[in-house]
């Protein structure tokens, strides 16, 4: 899975925390071990981390990268 983001009109209406929950229920419903998501980093992710903390995600790993010199 990956951010999930929403268009401006739709923000503050409950549809990213109803996506997270259908995918939790998804999830156990074809008996997944685990729900992984990779999320960006930065001030403008701050909403994003916010919603997958508020529903039960924990941060478990960094992922570092770089561009050739």
């Amino acid at each position: 899975m990956a951010d999930v983001v929403e268009i401006p009109r739709a923000r503050g209406r409950g549809h990213a925390d109803a996506l997270m929950r259908w995918v939790v229920v998804e999830a156990q419903r074809l008996n997944c071990e685990a729900i992984h998501l990779d999320s960006g980093v930065g001030a403008d992710r701050a909403a994003a981390h916010r919603l997958y903390m508020r529903n039960r995600f924990d941060i478990t790993a960094h992922h570092f990268s770089r561009l050739p010199d």
